[in-house]
């Protein structure tokens, strides 16, 4: 069953067990999907005729932060399925599996970060269009995203990534503290 059909009690106590998978790639994908979610509602609610001057991009947005939401939570799927295969490759002490499915377990967490680090930004951007009321849900949405794409690069980390993928993980990782510094309300180099 993926994960995306399970309850959160059902993720939590999976996650809980001395088990190898689902673990912290599969919770941070889950993170970055509530944080999706939460930036997909804020956005719907700034909607309709009471904000007419950004209604298309609120819907834009909440369109593009539903399909991430679903992006991540197969994220999940594909992390506890990458670390799988890890253990079960080098169960069998098959060096060349072992390869290749480290290598997917690089690069899901990977995808993540980049993915979180995007979606921080778009919400980042829709703050000041926000409906006022929802502000708050939008700096959920960052939040999430941001701690999200943190957990994501300990994934990575310890997948022994090299120095193309810790390049790329350094802006992504720059990019994340800079849109959770902007939800706190913190100045940031940027303002």
């Amino acid at each position: 069953m993926s994960i995306a059909a399970n309850t959160i009690g059902d993720f939590a106590r999976d996650l809980a067990a001395r088990t190898p998978a689902p673990g912290g790639g599969a919770a941070a994908a889950i993170a970055a999907a509530l944080g999706a979610a939460a930036g997909a509602m804020a956005a719907r609610y700034t909607t309709g005729p009471r904000f007419p001057a950004v209604h298309a991009q609120a819907e834009a947005l909440a369109s593009l932060l539903d399909a991430a939401a679903v992006g991540f939570l197969a994220a999940a799927d594909a992390d506890a399925t990458a670390y799988a295969a890890v253990g079960a490759a080098r169960k069998a002490k098959d060096a060349a599996a072992t390869a290749a499915a480290e290598e997917r377990a690089r690069a899901v967490p990977a995808g993540l970060l980049a993915d979180c680090a995007a979606h921080a930004v778009a919400l980042r951007g829709f703050l000041a269009a926000c409906n006022p009321h929802l502000v708050s849900d939008v700096k959920v949405g960052i939040h999430l995203l941001a701690g999200a794409g943190r957990a994501a690069w300990q994934t990575v980390l310890v997948n022994h990534p090299g120095p193309a993928a810790l390049a790329a993980a350094r802006g992504h990782l720059e990019t994340l503290a800079q849109a959770d510094l902007a939800a706190y309300g913190l100045p940031t180099e940027q303002s």
